[in-house]
């Protein structure tokens, strides 16, 4: 028996690579692969069932297989099966985690294919369901017996995918919970919302829903949102949902009666629009989607809600708005956009009569996007705003930024205490390299090697807590035939990363593009179209192609 920390022989298969494997040298043929058994000490409620299904499908791909006899009669013995013993800390239903704990798990395989699996709830099971997935190729297991101690090292590592520039449906939403959870990537930031539309059945404001869809069944409702929550939480997914304002929001003013609302930045296709701090119909109408938004996502953890790339000229085509300002001592654009987004750091510029006006007509947006959703829709949810140095409007302390800078930039957020999440645009924007929704060129591709050179780390004297990262896709130029080749491989590396960052230390790099090879069977025996990495050859010959890591640097300017 060998001891290993992070590395080697069959390892190679999984990915991300575990913290702590101990193995041995039998390989074992799973003979009676439809003969799995599943067996705990407690009965399995529903969603626990549901996740053994989904993994039982995955173990006995493309075989006749019936479920449930793998749950029932469990004390039959049968060679060459895989009979798996579960315990769990608890047995109800997570819709988030709080901890890396959460995720952990041990694992021991023996050479009679019996599987322990010591886990705190079915986050953590899915996880090590999963590795013995992964460690099942062509109905055997080699290396055995094995023992797995993992934990991830981030507890937030995600993918962003954005349904407002080109609409995505149910289906493929869920083959993406699918995707990320063969990954062990365990959040799905929903862009929902923007200026191109607003695919989400609003209850009072269905017209801006059936104003701004771009096909007639081209929007989410309720029980779609309930639906996929489900689906996720089962798997052990978090969604995230994103609602962004005061910008990006042109979506919003389609219909007459919501035109005053909406400020129509000026450029030569009117698709881009911001909403009109100062008007109170403005906060009615928000509040009615912030209960909307509340109420069909009403078991996620996390709200975002943008606040980027708020113009400052697109305030300028109102006359109202500078009127307002002239009027109440706001000298300068930068600051209505900090009121709108609700902090107090504006009140040191205002005299006490102006502070009074203000909070009337202005600061109800921290009473109307903060105070409304904390105080009035009391909602407990975490909110998350994006963060740039181009865009760096104060955040509360308990807010969480998801910084979407360049690398170069991260210095401007390391005095920040907020939990943060990293979504670096020079490396991990998965859409940028094909041009814009125009066709213009915007920026240069990301290949799988730039995500891998990618490291997780702030400046050393940063305060705050580094929650994990997101890959980002953005909709431009995506749809469902392009989708999962813009997501993978590039999503899986990150997944590794976050999961395991050490393991670029304790592997060589051909190591890691066999792991990486493995995936993309996987993935493509799975049915996901995903973008292949290297050629058939260098595949088999990862030693020949790869023996050593390095990339061309590009000079890449980035945009915001």
């Amino acid at each position: 028996m060998i001891y290993i920390q992070f590395l080697l022989l069959v390892v190679n298969a999984i990915m991300p690579m575990p913290n702590q494997i101990i193995y041995g040298y039998y390989t074992v043929r799973i003979s009676n692969i439809c003969q799995i058994k599943f067996f705990s000490q407690q009965e399995f409620p529903n969603h626990i069932i549901q996740l053994l299904l989904h993994y039982h499908q995955l173990i006995t791909y493309d075989e006749d297989c019936d479920f449930e006899e793998s749950i029932q009669n469990i004390n039959i013995k049968v060679d060459g099966a895989l009979k798996f013993e579960i315990s769990l800390e608890s047995n109800e239903q997570l819709y988030w985690v709080k901890t890396t704990k959460e995720e952990a798990y041990e694992l021991n395989i023996d050479e009679n294919l019996n599987v322990r699996i010591k886990t705190s709830n079915h986050w953590g099971l899915a996880r090590a369901l999963d590795t013995v997935n992964q460690l099942t190729i062509n109905n055997q297991i080699e290396n055995l017996p094995i023992y797995i101690n993992d934990e991830p090292q981030y507890i937030h590592r995600g993918v962003m995918i954005d349904t407002a520039r080109n609409f995505l449906p149910v289906k493929l939403i869920k083959r993406t919970i699918d995707a990320l959870v063969i990954n062990k990537l365990n959040v799905l930031h929903w862009h929902i919302t923007d200026d191109e539309s607003f695919p989400l059945l609003l209850t009072n404001y269905s017209q801006i829903t059936n104003n701004s869809k771009f096909w007639k069944d081209g929007y989410f409702t309720k029980e779609d949102i309930q639906d996929i929550i489900e689906y996720a939480s089962i798997r052990g997914v978090q969604i995230i949902p994103e609602i962004d304002t005061p910008a990006h929001i042109y979506s919003w003013g389609r219909s007459f009666e919501l035109t005053q609302i909406i400020i129509a930045c000026d450029s030569d296709i009117q698709q881009y629009g911001q909403l009109d701090p100062t008007l109170d119909f403005t906060y009615e109408v928000l509040k009615s989607v912030m209960q909307d938004l509340n109420d069909m996502f009403a078991k996620v953890q996390f709200i975002h809600f943008g606040g980027n790339e708020a113009s400052i000229s697109c305030f300028e085509q109102k006359p109202s708005i500078k009127e307002f300002m002239d009027q109440n001592g706001i000298k300068n654009y930068f600051d209505l956009q900090v009121y709108y987004i609700g902090v107090f750091k504006l009140f040191n510029k205002l005299t006490f009569q102006q502070i009074t006006y203000f909070i009337k007509h202005l600061f109800l947006y921290r009473k109307r996007q903060k105070d409304i959703w904390k105080n009035q829709i009391k909602s407990q949810k975490k909110i998350i705003y994006w963060y740039n140095k181009q865009h760096q409007l104060p955040a509360d302390q308990e807010d969480i930024i998801q910084w979407c800078g360049q690398s170069n930039e991260l210095q401007d957020i390391k005095l920040k205490t907020n939990p943060i999440i990293l979504s670096d645009y020079d490396l991990l924007s998965l859409d940028i390299g094909i041009g814009d929704s125009f066709g213009d060129p915007d920026d240069f591709y990301q290949s799988w090697k730039d995500v891998y050179s990618w490291v997780p780390k702030l400046a050393e004297d940063f305060n705050g807590q580094l929650l994990g990262a997101e890959a980002l896709l953005w909709g431009y130029t995506n749809t469902r035939n392009t989708h999962f080749q813009k997501l993978f491989l590039r999503s899986s590396i990150l997944g590794d990363i976050l999961w395991n960052s050490n393991s670029k230390t304790s592997e060589q790099f051909w190591q890691f593009t066999q792991r990486l090879s493995e995936m993309e069977d996987r993935m493509n025996k799975y049915r996901f179209p995903v973008s292949p990495f290297t050629s058939g050859y260098c595949k088999s010959q990862t030693q020949v192609c790869f023996p050593y890591f390095y990339i061309i640097q590009q000079n890449q300017t980035g945009k915001t």
